[in-house]
């Protein structure tokens, strides 16, 4: 009974005390007891430069090396190549994570990154010595063969395929390549009538794979799409679009910012090569996490020092990652054998103080508690959208269903209010929800194509978006305050 465990999870999470109506979760969860208290303590009692001989630098040091292994775990890049699907050894086997101050940062140090390559392959002798040697390095380890047609590829490869129905964050470092000789080809969102609106004329949309059949060719070197719009709150078909990446001999790259609250990822089922999510989305503090497949670090070199080895993520994190940041991410774990151990006393969970690190971080854990967040989410969208759904002038923009091809990020327009207007009533009622494009300005304005979903660009959409957390009496709450807008 999954409702039942609501007041022992609310008590996790002491923002939720403040009586604010949390609905706005798309832009960022809160943080549990167990996260907060972490990073106090780290600040606490082992607030040192890392890398020193002395024991409290050596304890230190250990932080960030733990919070890589928390979130490996989490995407399910800890797991060793296989799996009966073609196509599953890629994305497994597996790769390595490194932090930066958000989900940007790391899109533009990757897309920096993958440009400085190619400009090596270019002009060698005006490269740094670093990007220069470890081109070197990469031949000679592969007798020479590799080298050659890693070259070649760079070359050959000047196109990248960008989905444009993400946030920002995921688009803009991209199109930016334009400016380094790449040619940049947008893959937007198509209307689609698939049976699942109660009226036959409205369609949802979304990224065709057929589409990117025909825009992915032997120039490609990248797909960028998100998993999830956090404007349309639909899961997208990821392993179908890296199969059909990795066909026509190109890499992909996943936004996984929207899908990474609601879901633990697995990366050897996602067959990506790069994957990116938010830690403050995901009830850690402001960081963000990126993976990379060995085969896929391994043709590059991070924008670090130049006389630092060319190791993941060493070479990845510019001027290091956040230290107390990184140990409220290492305690994502204590978070979620919390969660797990509300499947009853059964659960195979030692109790332990937390910060005890002995214990590895185990998937089964994560799985369990990450089922008890989805069963909860689940319930609380489907409450959502069928009151939505009865009110006359009312369209959600995304899938008008509850079911798990969704997440809880419901964002919808009405004929009797601006988004503005929504959201200024409700936040005079202590809700807290969003209005706008949420930094999906390219897709707001193409789904202001459609008369039907009553978008002004300029103004955007209403968004509530959803946590686990949430109660049934903070959304009775809400429909309430809706009641007098909408």
């Amino acid at each position: 009974m999954p409702l039942a465990h609501l007041p022992a999870i609310r008590s996790l999470f002491p923002g939720l005390s403040t009586g604010t109506v949390m609905l706005d979760n798309a832009g960022g969860s809160q943080m549990p007891q167990c996260v907060i208290d972490a990073m106090r303590r780290y600040m606490e009692q082992s607030f040192v430069h890392l890398g020193g001989e002395f024991a409290l630098s050596k304890r230190a040091s250990a932080v960030i090396p733990r919070a890589r292994e928390v979130v490996k775990v989490f995407l399910g890049a800890h797991e060793a190549a296989g799996g009966d699907r073609e196509g599953a050894k890629v994305g497994a086997g597996m790769g390595d994570v490194f932090f930066g101050s958000s989900a940007t940062v790391l899109s533009y140090h990757l897309a920096a990154a993958h440009a400085d390559a190619r400009d090596t392959c270019r002009n060698p002798e005006s490269a740094p010595s670093d990007l220069r040697e470890h081109l070197e390095r990469l031949g000679a380890n592969h007798g020479g063969d590799a080298h050659g047609s890693f070259r070649d590829r760079l070359l050959s490869r000047d196109q990248i395929v960008v989905c444009t129905a993400g946030h920002e964050a995921g688009i803009g470092p991209w199109m930016r390549l334009a400016l380094r000789g790449y040619r940049i080809v947008p893959w937007h969102v198509e209307p689609v009538r698939d049976g699942k609106r109660p009226d036959s004329s409205e369609c949802d949309w979304r990224p065709s794979l057929d589409t990117l059949r025909t825009l992915v060719n032997a120039r490609t070197l990248l797909v960028v799409v998100p998993q999830v719009s956090n404007i349309l709150g639909e899961i997208w078909d990821m392993r179908g679009a890296a199969e059909i990446s990795h066909a026509a001999g190109a890499r992909i790259l996943v936004d996984g910012v929207a899908y990474a609250p609601h879901h633990a990822p697995r990366m050897a089922e996602l067959g990506c090569d790069w994957y990116t999510y938010s830690t403050y989305k995901v009830f850690g503090p402001h960081m963000a996490a990126m993976f990379g497949t060995r085969e896929a670090m391994n043709e590059l070199i991070g924008p670090n020092h130049y006389f630092l080895d060319n190791t993941a993520p060493n070479k990845w994190e510019l001027g290091g990652a956040s230290h107390e940041a990184a140990a409220g991410v290492a305690a994502m774990w204590d978070f979620m054998c919390e969660l797990a151990a509300l499947d009853g006393p059964s659960a195979p969970i030692a109790r332990r103080e937390q910060g005890d690190w002995t214990d590895p971080p185990s998937r089964t854990i994560v799985d369990r508690a990450f089922a008890i967040i989805a069963d909860l989410e689940e319930r609380h969208t489907a409450q959502l959208i069928e009151y939505l759904m009865r009110k006359p002038g009312v369209r959600i923009v995304g899938p008008s269903h509850a079911e798990r091809s969704r997440v809880g990020t419901i964002s919808f327009t009405s004929t009797k209010a601006t988004p503005l207007q929504i959201c200024r009533h409700l936040g005079a009622r202590n809700i807290a929800m969003r209005h706008g494009h949420a930094y999906s300005k390219r897709l707001v304005e193409q789904l202001a194509t459609d008369p039907s979903l009553n978008i002004d660009p300029a103004a955007g959409v209403a968004r509530l978006s959803l946590q686990h957390y949430n109660s049934t009496e903070e959304l009775a709450l809400t429909c309430e305050a809706l009641d007098e807008v909408l």
